[in-house]
């Protein structure tokens, strides 16, 4: 990262308070591992009251790391202000107002006494993961409490102990934060530009800023997206119990959160619709993510009708399949953003 950056923002304290974090939470999953494998293969309950602790600690330091992350978006939001050259603000904005013109959606003029700011949402980069497994780890532990199955409950401690490696060691949002942002606004704030030079990046930074960073459906449709993807790892797992052993609570309570699952699918793809007209105009169904999203959708729909007929003979186990089946169609539709070309492309 830019040297600059790194004197404007205290990103060697937030990367060493979230390091504290992970490394205790990688810490807790390790002993968390080592109950949940003796109690898959113990007929009695080992440890319970131990993994129920060491659970609830690890949701309490996903909190914190996420209150850790809210700080450092303020100090972004404080601190990097788009502040332009007071001789360039009349031409800026004479070419601002030639674009409004030629597009339904437009951008608002340069105030120099209130400079564009980035308000960063908290789930974009490495973020994501870290949002998305902390959801998951907060509906583990309700379901911890529902459900008394200790084999039930290692297979959730075994996820969520997963997660975490995940973030640790492949996706941690401490240790190198939001890496592409900072190689994107690292320019600007080089010393010595030219005018020139000065306008281009502005004009380059603005409307990402303005249609993505800043974009108010960016706060409701990826989170609302996030928590039906945590949902449908809880569906998995009651799903693949379901496989192995006939549990009319556990069938029950993968029901619930199915029916929350497909609540917030369906609000978060529709609120990404008017997103996606203002950010990339009508030309956008046929991005991968899009069509891939509208697969599981479809996918989880037949799910949610099952449940209907679980009675009848054989469907529990289909239905247990189509819970399988929602997960490998949420995966698949999550790893299109990486190889696939499209809109949501993250590369």
């Amino acid at each position: 990262m830019e040297t600059g950056l790194q004197g404007m923002l205290p990103i060697g304290i937030f990367s060493l308070g979230g390091s504290v974090v992970m490394a205790i939470m990688l810490s807790l999953a390790g002993i968390m591992v080592l109950a949940a494998v003796q109690n898959l293969c113990c007929a009695k309950p080992v440890y319970q009251k131990s993994s129920t602790v060491i659970l609830g600690a690890i949701n309490f330091l996903f909190m914190a790391g996420f209150l850790w992350i809210c700080w450092f978006h303020w100090q972004i939001y404080l601190k990097l202000p788009l502040e332009l050259p007071d001789n360039l603000i009349v031409w800026i904005n004479r070419q601002l107002e030639m674009m409004n013109k030629s597009s339904d959606y437009g951008m608002g003029l340069y105030n120099a006494a209130s400079p564009p700011r980035y308000k960063i949402p908290l789930w974009i980069e490495n973020e994501k993961y870290y949002f998305w497994f902390m959801c998951y780890g907060m509906m583990a532990l309700m379901v911890h409490f529902r459900l008394q199955s200790h084999r039930f409950r290692a297979l959730l401690h075994l996820f969520l102990a997963a997660q975490i490696v995940i973030l640790y060691f492949g996706a941690d949002p401490f240790s190198s934060p939001l890496p592409r942002f900072f190689a994107e606004i690292a320019p600007w704030y080089s010393p010595g530009q030219s005018l020139t030079a000065k306008a281009g990046y502005f004009m380059r930074l603005y409307p990402k800023m303005v249609f993505y960073y800043n974009a108010e459906y960016m706060w409701f449709h990826p989170p609302l997206l996030f928590i039906s993807y945590s949902a449908i790892t809880i569906i998995f797992i009651t799903s693949v119990y379901m496989l192995v052993q006939r549990d009319l609570l556990v069938e029950k309570v993968g029901y619930q959160y199915a029916k929350l699952g497909f609540f917030m699918l369906t609000l978060g793809m529709l609120l990404g619709y008017p997103w996606a007209l203002k950010a990339w105009g009508p030309n956008w169904w046929w991005d991968p993510k899009i069509c891939s999203s509208l697969m599981m959708w479809a996918v989880f729909s037949t799910y949610l009708h099952t449940r209907l007929y679980a009675n009848k003979k054989s469907m529990w186990y289909f239905t247990s399949f189509l819970g399988i089946l929602c997960f490998l169609a949420m995966i698949f539709t999550f790893l299109t953003s990486f190889y696939f070309p499209g809109e949501h492309t993250f590369q």
